[in-house]
């Protein structure tokens, strides 16, 4: 299925640099334009929206994508003076100055391979850890730097993301899109090499590998954006670091699969995560709750390092992170007060990777 709809732009809801987001006159009533692809517009202009998604009633946040502006040519306002390709053979392929390209002042920094040293690495699967993660970090220590590698198996575009929106006006915070994703402060071929820049020239004292909005879910045994995780558990561990997982943990979201520790985590650990990787869980109040993750990580724990972090380890800065974030932080819809646990585990997360060792 493929539908474009011709509408009219009825006011601007919002816009900088990266984005504008419109109301329209059809479709799903709004729309986000990219402006490194269109010119910005204006009330009453006539554009071309792609309603795909929204027709589908799918997790785009509800938004149709411009995908022309009759009469107007699209451009790309800043030159990038790179010649790596993303969105490769799709009719918004744009060329992007990749960190270790023959064009990048940091070419030469790819020459030779490297180590993470046992460095702990984050991963996570949703990106509404994002803004958690990064909160979090801050709560614990105010001079940590934290880069997020964004992957390709959710959204392409970063700038779809409100969290990266809000994260960029940071001065301790950098992303890096690798792959098909762009969009992210630095651009660069795979994970691998995004590692090496964003340890070895960034010097990040957090490193996050995580996905960006829009994964995808198909209620299968392996089929799941997820599954991506183990893959880069298995390269952290082959560039000798330790990749601590951030387990999907719910007990508001009744499907059975994603109840306790979601399928999407113990299903790429238990089957394709080949070395040892950190699981940190919370220890919680409620006996019934503590005795289902129990459970559900004996199917894991002798092939993984099970850590159980109390709640005086994060309690505080959990608080202050939600706090001092400027937006509400929600999780498939839900807050803090409706889906705790998953909160917990971010913070257990965060705690187990920044502590000292």
């Amino acid at each position: 299925m493929y539908r474009d709809e011709r509408v009219t732009v009825k006011s601007i809801l919002f816009e900088d640099k990266d984005i504008q987001l419109l109301e329209t006159s059809g479709g799903a009533g709004r729309a986000i334009l990219y402006r490194s692809f269109f010119p910005e517009v204006q009330e009453q202009q006539e554009i071309v929206v792609n309603i795909t998604a929204t027709e589908l009633n799918l997790g785009t946040g509800g938004w149709d994508i411009v995908k022309s502006i009759p009469h107007a040519l699209s451009y790309q306002e800043e030159a990038t003076n790179g010649h790596i390709m993303k969105a490769r053979y799709m009719p918004n392929q744009h060329s992007i100055l990749a960190v270790e390209a023959q064009e990048s002042v940091d070419h030469s920094l790819f020459h030779t391979s490297f180590s993470l040293s046992g460095k702990r690495i984050l991963l996570a699967e949703l990106h509404s850890m994002l803004p958690l993660v990064y909160g979090l970090m801050n709560s614990f220590s105010h001079n940590m730097k934290l880069t997020a590698i964004i992957s390709d198996e959710a959204a392409l575009p970063l700038k779809l993301s409100e969290h990266m929106r809000i994260l960029d006006k940071e001065k301790n915070f950098h992303s890096i899109t690798v792959g098909q994703a762009f969009g992210g402060e630095f651009e660069a071929i795979n994970l691998i090499t995004a590692l090496q820049y964003a340890n070895q020239k960034l010097k990040s004292d957090v490193i996050l590998i995580i996905l960006g909005p829009g994964v995808v879910g198909t209620g299968t045994v392996y089929g799941f954006s997820g599954m991506e995780l183990a893959n880069w558990a298995n390269i952290v561990n082959s560039l000798d670091g330790q990749p601590v997982w951030i387990p999907r943990v719910s007990f508001a979201d009744k499907r059975e699969r994603h109840y306790g520790i979601s399928h999407h985590t113990l299903t790429p650990l238990k089957k394709f995560t080949w070395n040892r990787s950190i699981v940190p869980l919370p220890v919680l109040a409620t006996e019934e709750k503590q005795k289902v993750l129990e459970q559900q990580v004996k199917s894991i724990q002798e092939k993984h390092s099970i850590i159980w972090v109390e709640s005086k380890r994060y309690e505080h800065e959990l608080k202050g992170a939600l706090l001092s974030y400027p937006k509400q932080i929600k999780t498939m819809g839900r807050t803090y007060e409706d889906d705790p646990t998953f909160f917990y585990t971010v913070a257990a997360a965060v705690f187990t990777a920044v502590e000292k060792k």
